[in-house]
């Protein structure tokens, strides 16, 4: 149901209706940031939407509502009524933690009277749900006389109401929280999903192990652990718990320890009897749980083949990242000792399916969108050794180390400095830099009549005293002073120097090139046009005809949205004959996986070759790095000003 705060904002929209009103004035009137604004405008715009009622956003003007009065009307009388008013995705939401309970008696009808929205809305929104839910292998059973229930194992169902109960039920009230962790909007959804009791065991349960084992956990494991184990508590409770082996006979894991220490303080509350399948549950939930005290990890999981691999695996991972990004991070003893430690944990998430979010994964796709775009190749380690796709929340950390480390640890970066008026002054200039930025080299200063001798010097940036200068996208204008300014434009373009590193293109274009490149201009579904291009690739000789199935298996299992509008899927390397990147630009962007998308790379690579996958990533890292260019490609009408855009941008000849 609609937010009391989105309640406000539209009960404000209709006061001002047709009067633009503009972000800065909700927030004062609600008393909360701009910020807070936007995320609850999008819950009113969703409403609005699906109730016919127009709302527009006018940049640079404001929020400006065009409601009839016959609209007005009826939200006043779903107000008076106290009906509840929901936008569709709070609707679908609502209805899932109903199946998901175990609620059998539900029907169409019920579901139509309690939610006020007709009995086809009502049956549209469940086949939705039942196309989201096949990805846990849960399915809706509609029998006439018994209404509509779901059926599915029990470890599959909690782990599907980690995922969509985002909802709350009740309106229970938190006055204070818990945790410094866990901030005031979880508590409040978990006390008001899976009750206040067993919230409260679980935080109660959580700090004890902590105690005893003298640890801390991560904020994000510390708030998985309170959601799974309120899920636990509240399933076991109503009758329902797991009956069947839950751990991976290949990677077993015992922590006799934890399980007792828990099961013996589940015993204080009511209704909960603790069976072998329930004590395998808690186990593997706390060893998926990563501490801030690397040194005792050892005492909370014991006989993980993940922990007694790391090192190896960790390795492994960094050599690859060092040749995929052309930067030395094999000897980087912060990133190494980061990677060790999220390693196990993230695998035996990613194994058992076990979700973590990342508060910060906006950010990184905005600050690290290259990065993040690379350490998705890093998907082929997770599935060698777990057998399951990683979340792109478990992706986003590793980007989260790695931009950091190379921010970190900028080396050696190589500068031509461009003068105005005489070596001499130039020189001054280069030992001003030199001696405030230790990482930079000048390995060449040129005067402005020398300019052309500027490909003479291997350089990955150009410090320009010309203003008007350019040179591909190396050049960072600076003054003589070097001011702080200059500095810090410096060490961006340092850290974009590695972050995105330059790509010789000779292979770049073999990769991509104009005739994979499609232009979509009608409205399309996301599978009609993966299935298209698949086709395609398939009679070119690229892909094996099951190249289609793997693309959308993984779509189903996680998004491959990656922010700034782009998508990169992509299927199993088995059935990639030789490698190719389709590109496509949709005039209607698509929704895809709850974001929206218009540029789509459809990698057909082998990630465990280095060559190939390096040849595209070094250079697609610059592209999606950078919303200017991407910009520069949603404008484009042809697939040949497409491909205008690669060598212009990428600087390479075809």
């Amino acid at each position: 149901m609609l937010s009391e705060r989105s309640l406000q904002i539209l009960e404000k929209l209709i006061d001002n209706n047709r009067t633009p009103i503009t972000s800065k004035t909700l927030a004062l009137y609600l008393g909360v940031s701009e910020r807070s604004v936007k995320t609850y405008i999008k819950e009113v715009s969703d409403f609005c939407k699906e109730q016919g009622m127009t709302l527009e956003r006018k940049p640079g003007i404001g929020f400006v509502a065009d409601f009839s009065e016959n609209q007005i009307e009826q939200v006043s009388a779903m107000k008076r009524d106290k009906k509840m008013v929901m936008s569709k995705k709070q609707r679908m939401g609502y209805i899932m933690y109903i199946l998901l309970s175990g609620w059998d008696t539900y029907t169409l009808s019920l579901f139509s009277e309690e939610l006020n929205v007709s009995k086809k809305m009502i049956g549209d929104d469940i086949n939705t749900i039942s196309k989201e839910l096949e990805k846990y292998n849960i399915h809706i059973n509609r029998v006439a006389g018994h209404g509509v229930f779901i059926s599915g194992e029990e470890f599959s169902i909690r782990k599907a109401m980690k995922s969509y109960c985002r909802y709350a039920i009740g309106n229970n009230k938190v006055d204070n929280v818990h945790d410094y962790r866990v901030n005031y909007e979880e508590e409040y959804l978990w006390i008001n999903n899976f009750g206040r009791d067993n919230y409260e065991k679980a935080i109660e349960v959580i700090g004890a192990i902590e105690k005893e084992f003298d640890v801390a956990y991560t904020d994000y494991s510390f708030r998985m652990l309170a959601e799974y184990l309120s899920i636990q508590l509240f399933r076991i409770r109503m009758g329902n718990v797991i009956e069947k082996d839950i751990v991976k006979e290949e990677g077993k894991l015992s922590n006799p320890e934890i399980v007792g220490k828990v099961c013996q303080m589940y015993e204080q509350l009511g209704k909960v009897q603790i069976n072998e399948y329930e004590k395998q549950y808690i186990d593997i939930l706390f060893a998926a749980a990563a501490v801030q005290l690397k040194k005792n990890r050892t005492q909370l999981v014991n006989n993980s083949r993940f922990d007694s691999k790391n090192q190896e695996i960790c390795a492994e991972i960094l050599k690859y990242l060092s040749e995929i990004l052309n930067a030395d991070l094999e000897g980087n003893e912060l990133l190494r000792t980061s990677l060790e430690a999220f390693i196990p944990p993230s695998f035996i998430r990613t194994q058992y399916g076990f979700e973590v979010s990342n508060p910060f994964l906006g950010d990184i796709r905005e600050m690290y969108s290259g990065i993040f775009a690379t350490c998705f190749t890093l998907g082929k380690f997770y599935e060698e050794y777990t057998g399951e796709i990683p979340t792109d929340h478990e992706i986003s950390f590793i980007a989260l180390f790695l931009g950091g480390a190379l921010h970190r640890n900028v080396k050696n970066v190589k500068a031509v400095l461009i003068g105005t008026s005489g070596i001499a002054a130039a020189n001054i200039v280069a030992r001003k830099i030199e001696n405030k930025i230790d990482d930079v080299k000048i390995v060449a200063i040129l005067s402005s009549q020398k300019i052309e001798n500027i490909e003479d010097y291997d350089s990955d940036i150009i410090l320009s005293l010309l203003p008007n200068f350019e040179y591909e996208d190396k050049v960072v204008h600076i003054s003589p002073i070097v001011s702080r300014d200059d500095e810090q434009k410096i060490k961006d373009a340092c850290f974009e120097a590695l972050s995105n590193p330059r790509f010789g293109s000779e292979k770049f274009d073999e990769i991509v090139d104009k005739d994979h490149i499609l232009i979509v201009r009608e409205k399309v579904e996301r599978e009609a046009i993966l299935k298209e291009v698949c086709k395609r690739l398939c009679e070119g000789g690229y892909v094996k005809k099951e190249f289609y199935d793997d693309v959308i298996t993984r779509e189903k299992i996680e998004s491959t949205a990656i922010g700034n509008e782009v998508a990169i899927p992509h299927g199993m390397p088995e059935n990639v004959i030789k490698p190719k990147v389709f590109v496509v630009k949709l005039e209607y962007p698509v929704n895809w996986g709850g974001k929206m998308v218009s540029t789509i790379f459809l990698l057909a690579l082998n990630f465990n070759n280095i060559e190939t996958t390096k040849s595209f990533f070094m250079a697609f890292t610059r592209l999606v790095g950078s919303e200017t260019r991407i910009g520069k490609i949603r404008k484009c009408q042809t697939p040949e000003e497409i491909g205008d855009i690669f060598k212009r941008e990428l600087h390479y000849k075809q």
